[in-house]
């Protein structure tokens, strides 16, 4: 009898580490799924602000479950793998949204690129700014983009004489009619 509660216990631990992880990136995972299945944002933003409690959590169920059992058990490795990735899922979207983190060999190869500064109303995430990213890569002509969660602003490098600003403003209202976006500076760079 004692035995069946302890395991009950010991698969809590791992559980528990999953769910804090989910929670901690909540404003982005699940957002990003909701976004694949074209549902749209779900509002699990408002988790933002309880983000670090939800690190802590995780941290502390790791830490428990490292120190319990080891980093020999292969369940341990893979719920700390999972765990991990979740938590620091933001902090990755929030690079491949700023274009840190692919590369874009084509804009190597132009000689002078329109750009276009953008600020966005109602960015409320990580995964709003992904489907922003996500619209405005998708149309033709547009070389780079690079959406910021924490300044609500994009800027948008396309191959000059293709778009206006109310094209650019247009891309991001068709993603969601909460968000405002207003081009707030165009100019052309040459590359030499």
């Amino acid at each position: 009898m004692q035995h069946k509660s302890s395991l009950l216990s010991d698969k809590s631990s791992y559980i528990w580490a999953i769910i804090t992880g989910l929670l901690s990136s909540s404003c982005c995972i699940i957002q990003l799924v909701l976004n694949i299945f074209s549902i749209g944002c779900a509002g699990f933003s408002i988790l933002t602000p309880y983000r670090p409690i939800f690190l802590s959590f995780t941290t502390i169920l790791i830490l428990y479950t490292i120190t319990k059992y080891g980093l020999k058990s292969k369940r341990t490795l893979i719920i700390l793998l999972i765990s991990l990735s979740l938590s620091s899922s933001p902090e990755l979207i929030s690079l491949y949204n700023q274009g840190r983190i692919t590369s874009n060999s084509e804009k190597s190869l132009i000689k002078e690129i329109e750009i276009f500064v953008v600020q966005i109303e109602g960015i409320s995430c990580e995964g709003c700014a992904n489907r922003i990213k996500t619209q405005i890569d998708s149309k033709p002509f547009v070389i780079d983009s690079k959406v910021y969660f924490n300044n609500q602003s994009a800027i948008v490098s396309v191959i000059p004489g293709n778009y206006k600003s109310i094209d650019i403003e247009t891309w991001v209202k068709m993603v969601d009619f909460k968000y405002e976006a207003k081009v707030i500076q165009q100019y052309i760079e040459s590359k030499y």
